[in-house]
């Protein structure tokens, strides 16, 4: 499945997508104690301990991303988390589960363009643009 990312785009506008997200990266970082900072290692680190390891180096790798399913999501991060993701977006946590799964791959990909984790104020930059702040 090729990338569209216009289709990426349009769904980072989607006022739902960057609850789900905002709320994702915050717990990420342990919860608001980082002031919502945007923890991409984190989710990457958690992705990668509960089985996406090969789906999560592709999108921070050079190469072509691997797609991942809501299912694959909902398994990784747990049920509780994308309750409350979720519950905060107004959605069910499948749905929650399938939204990421349709941006995630290229937000790591943006995040990582030479294959490596951007420092986090280049990452909290980054964040920026995507939110429109």
């Amino acid at each position: 499945m090729a990338v569209d990312l216009t289709q990426i785009m349009k769904l980072m506008s989607d006022p739902q997508i960057q609850s789900l997200l905002k709320g994702l990266f915050s717990q990420m970082s342990g919860g608001g104690g980082g002031g919502g900072q945007a923890n991409l290692s984190g989710l990457v680190d958690q992705l990668s301990k509960s089985g996406l390891g090969p789906q999560v180096q592709s999108w921070v790798g050079t190469g072509k991303n691997e797609n991942v399913t809501g299912a694959q999501l909902q398994q990784a991060l747990g049920g509780g988390t994308l309750e409350n993701l979720a519950q905060e977006a107004g959605t069910t946590p499948r749905q929650a589960a399938d939204d990421l799964a349709k941006v995630l791959p290229e937000i790591v990909n943006q995040a990582t363009p030479q294959g490596q984790m951007p420092d986090p104020q280049q990452l909290q930059q980054m964040m920026g643009k995507f939110f429109g702040q």
